[in-house]
């Protein structure tokens, strides 16, 4: 860990990474206690300085606030120790860069005057300690103080202590270091030109003589340099320039300086022999004419790029849009980078603008706008001031208002080729006074000056006024994260556990941020497993805390979203609070408008904001997904809200799914009754579900008057069957999430209805079956906590379905022996011939059909008996689908006829085109190829008609079978490939 004093206040740790403390007043502390690293400062004299000598009444408790902070922040890696009557900070000096500053010059032979001395004592000291005579002569003999002021200039990065957050700390200590950094560069300056190399130094030179006009020795130097440079009319034009900002006349050394120029050629560029401030040092004389070949005057150069990142690692498409954009033209439209907090915005930046950095020979400009920090975002006026001084302005000349620094910069960039990075900006607002002009029409293609931004928003405003190019970053490919872990953890420890980083970088959502963290906490702990942490991180309740670092302020996934809901309005807030409740990953409108208790129109408006904040994401119209390490920050603060609130917002979302699945069971067109049916053959899917007849206690279960249904205006269309499969397709894990959350909340009627509904969509859907099973599960224990029999024939019967398809035969006909005595004692002979005939399809997938045939034919006896053709069309199919297994397809027909025949009647019935699949499927098992040909066709158009993929999937399937054995074997491929575009789980 280090702690920056000269340039911005930071907090750097040995990975690269800053914790700065954003909060002025700890900046302050934290600088106060640096400058006096391993010496006591007194209390009262913090609270002078924090409080730039105006403490309220509460700054002694305020004060014992900020240092818990500071040590939270420094995390032991220096001790901030309560000594008496007040405060130690201890460490290495070399940790602070003002003291290891300090350390260089003092061994490369720089007298360090007491700062409490008088500034005439502390001249007199200087001039006593090094005066230029000190020096070593010209020559190339070796002169250990050079690499040691170049050392101790190269820890600089702007002026001393700025942004510090206390004008009278500044007042105090900077121009001490200030005056010994001109020190030092004079000194190095002296050094380099004896020995002919003084145009190492031209750059800074020109950065300090504008910003030093009174210092007239490092003018001097900057004369004398561009003059062994080979730049001597740009030299004199110095001159010119110096000697109009000083107060009086140029001083003799100036003076003689000038009259050397004046009277002597430049050297070549590169001679070896040196220059020195005398008349009698050689020279280097240049042919005739050289003069005529300098370089026009040159501007300053700033380089304020941050240290690049060791650790970046991918990127390789958003790197190569970068390039892409400072390349497509002379527009020099602005660059902006947005993404959600922790996904490497600035770490791609500065990657990037280091890799580029020769493109710009005008400088690099940078600043951290803190838009997103736990204090207000950094005013556009002090960005323009940093950026303006950089370019040459000095304090004295500096403009005074927004308006006037804005004009100025913007002058000063017009046709200079500068890179500008502006970090982490708020709002448009913000940047509005820190962008370029347009480049001129007659303006060189790569003439201008790039800006590049980034921020959490998407900033329309910015797109929209200035037409800026957008980057919007996403998170790490799998490969990508697996490559961070292994650069920032180790390699070896990665390489161990192949399986367990895949599962650490899914858990982090391969969010930089998170994977840094997590291999932060397992670098602190050698003797952990790669999957002790993923253990650790798999449990939901912990997995924020886990993924944050202690010490370093806001340094933590919930820390960072946490700053980036504090710059939202208070209505997205409390609907992004509202959202936590949700289980799902996939969140629609609809549902949104529901938890935030108003119409959908009035929420989408506040939807995107979410989404410009990219806490949320909107993949489709309408449609928002949320990254799981997001979701988990929105469920706790959803803890957080009052009970009352709580419990209104999940009583509306639990009638929302009830009222939603209802009208996806009514778009299938199969209400809430599971379907019953047997498998024709191996992959053959079971048949669809039979309504329950009016009056039925089947039907009384989804009947609109046991739901609190929402405004139709709340819920998406799902008024056909593939709108029905889609929408629970991509609710399911919520649909599952709500049915326990009502288990939880002892809404028990709501759950297992939920559970039952659900049980039509999951067959339907054809979704996996542990889900479908732990739904359920849960829904079977709701029905036994309302104690209703008719619930529990229903839930015990769905758990059956479920179980059979696992093929748990035993366990599913223990069921549904509960099931069928329950509707016994019920007096409902629906109910009991569902129950029967989902006993008969267990037998059949058990290979049972000895069995499972009499009891098939005994329902159908029975079904003729309720008067119900559909329960009747349904048992006649189911009896058809077993004997084609048995290896009787000639007894088979005439069932399979039937059927079709009764639902032909009702063509809108959605067991339709399984009744004429299963006909094909018997057709085929004869052997009469051509008539299965055509039987297939039908049921594919049926299927296709009513948007049912998986009668379609089997269709193409059977259909390609029959063609082969027709040796039609192009036909038969294209059928292949009609099978294989329809979604995986179709069939």
């Amino acid at each position: 860990m280090r702690i920056d004093l000269l340039g911005a206040v930071a907090v750097r740790y040995d990975d690269g990474a800053a914790a700065t403390p954003s909060a002025p007043k700890r900046r302050a502390l934290l600088a106060a206690l640096a400058v006096r690293l391993g010496r006591l400062t007194p209390t009262e004299q913090l609270i002078e300085l924090v409080w730039d000598g105006s403490p309220p009444p509460t700054a002694r408790a305020a004060l014992q606030g900020h240092i818990a902070e500071l040590r939270r922040l420094l995390d032991g890696r220096l001790e901030l120790a309560t000594r008496g009557a007040g405060y130690l900070l201890a460490g290495d000096p070399d940790q602070v860069d003002a003291l290891r500053f300090e350390r260089l010059c003092r061994e490369a032979g720089l007298l360090l005057p007491d700062p409490a001395a008088p500034a005439a004592a502390r001249a007199a000291a200087r001039a006593a300690a090094d005066p230029v005579a000190a020096a070593p002569p010209a020559g190339s003999e070796p002169d250990p103080a050079l690499p040691l002021l170049r050392a101790a200039l190269d820890l600089w990065r702007g002026p001393a202590l700025t942004d510090c957050g206390s004008a009278l700390l500044r007042e105090r200590t900077a121009p001490r270091l200030t005056d010994l950094r001109l020190r030092a560069l004079d000194r190095l300056a002296d050094g380099l030109r004896r020995r002919g190399r003084g145009a190492e130094l031209i750059a800074e030179l020109t950065e300090a003589v504008p910003a030093h006009p009174t210092h007239e020795q490092l003018a001097v130097h900057l004369l004398a340099c561009l003059d062994q440079a080979g730049r001597g009319a740009e030299a004199l034009e110095w001159y010119d320039r110096v000697a109009a900002q000083l107060p009086a006349a140029p001083g003799p050394a100036l003076r003689a300086a000038r009259d050397r120029l004046a009277r002597t050629p430049s050297p070549v560029p590169g001679g070896a022999v040196a220059y020195a401030d005398d008349a009698s040092s050689p020279r280097t004389a240049t042919p005739s004419g050289a003069r005529a070949a300098v370089a026009p005057p040159r501007h300053l150069t700033p380089a304020q790029l941050p240290r690049a990142n060791r650790r970046f690692v991918g990127r390789t498409g958003e790197l190569d849009h970068l390039d892409g954009a400072i390349a497509a033209g002379r527009e020099n439209r602005p660059i902006l980078v947005t993404g959600p907090a922790g996904v490497g915005k600035t770490s791609l930046v500065q990657h990037w603008a280091h890799r580029v950095a020769h493109r710009f020979p005008d400088g690099q400009l940078y600043a951290d706008l803190r838009g997103f920090d736990e204090t207000e975002p950094r005013e556009a006026a002090e960005v323009l001031a940093c950026f303006l001084a950089a370019l040459g302005v000095a304090e004295s000349a500096m403009p005074s208002t927004l308006e006037d620094r804005s004009r100025r910069y913007r002058a000063l960039l017009s046709g200079r080729r500068l890179l500008v990075v502006l970090d982490n900006a708020r709002s448009y607002e913000q940047l509005s006074p820190l962008l370029p002009d347009p480049p001129a029409d007659d303006a060189a293609p790569d003439g201008g000056p790039v800006t590049v931004i980034t921020s959490r928003s998407r900033l329309g405003d910015l797109l929209v006024q200035e037409g800026a190019a957008p980057l919007s970053l996403d998170v790490l490919t799998p490969a990508e994260a697996l490559e961070l872990l292994a650069r920032v953890l180790d390699p070896a420890r990665v390489a161990a556990e192949p399986q367990a980083a895949a599962e650490l970088a899914e858990r982090c959502d391969r969010l930089p941020l998170a994977l840094r963290l997590a291999a932060a906490r397992l670098a602190t702990r050698p003797g952990w497993a790669l999957r002790d942490l993923v253990t650790e991180i798999s449990d939901e309740q912990a997995r924020l805390a886990s993924l944050s670092c202690a010490g370093r302020g806001s340094l933590g996934v919930a820390a960072t979203l946490n700053l980036t809901c504090r710059a939202l309005p208070a209505a997205a807030v409390q609907l992004f609070t509202l959202l936590g409740l949700h289980p799902g990953a996939v969140i629609d409108a609809h549902t949104a408008a529901v938890l935030a208790d108003v119409p959908p129109v009035e929420v989408r408006g506040v939807l995107a904001q979410l989404d410009a904040a990219h806490l949320i994401e909107e993949t489709a119209p309408g449609l928002f997904a949320r990254h799981d390490l997001v979701r988990l920050y929105g469920a706790q603060l959803a803890a957080e809200l009052t009970c009352d609130e709580r419990l209104a917002a999940m009583d509306r979302m639990i009638d929302h799914y009830l009222a939603a699945t209802a009208a996806a069971c009514a778009g299938l067109n199969t209400h809430s009754v599971l379907p019953t049916g047997t498998p024709a053959a191996a992959g053959t899917a079971m048949s669809a579900g039979t309504p329950a007849p009016a009056g039925s206690a089947a039907s009384a279960v989804a009947s609109p008057s046991t739901i609190t249904s929402p405004s139709t205006a709340s819920l998406p269309p799902l008024a056909t069957p593939g709108q029905a499969v889609d929408w629970f397709r991509r609710e399911e894990r919520a649909v599952r999430g709500v049915v326990l959350c009502a288990e939880h909340y002892e809404r028990s009627a709501a759950a297992w209805q939920l559970a039952h509904q659900a049980g039509v969509l999951y067959y339907n859907a054809n979704h996996g079956r542990p889900e479908w099973r732990s739904t359920a599960e849960a829904g079977l224990r709701a029905a036994r906590a309302c104690a209703d029999p008719a619930a529990l024939v229903r839930m015990h019967a769905d758990l059956a379905v479920v179980l059979i398809d696992q093929r748990e035969f035993r366990a599913a006909s223990d069921h549904l022996d509960q099931a069928i005595a329950l509707a016994d004692e019920l007096g409902d002979p629906v109910l009991r011939h569902q129950c029967r005939t989902r006993l008969a399809n267990g037998l059949v997938r058990a290979g049972r059909q000895a069995s499972a045939i009499p009891l098939m034919t005994d329902i159908v006896d029975r079904a003729r008996e309720l008067t119900d053709d559909r329960l009747l069309a349904q048992a006649l199919n189911n009896l058809a689908n077993a004997l084609v297994i048995a290896g009787t397809p000639e007894l088979a027909l005439p069932h399979a006829d039937e059927a079709v025949r009764i639902l032909t009647a009702r063509p809108e019935d959605p067991k339709l085109p399984l009744a004429a699949h299963t006909r094909a499927e018997v057709l085929h098992a004869l052997g009469r190829h051509n008539a299965a040909l055509a039987a297939a066709r039908h049921a594919l158009a049926l299927g296709r008609a009513q948007g049912n993929l998986r009668i379609e999937s089997q269709a193409h399937a059977l259909l390609a079978t029959l063609l082969h054995a027709l040796s039609r074997t192009a036909e038969a491929l294209a059928e292949e490939r009609l099978a294989d575009t329809l979604p995986p789980d179709a069939g």
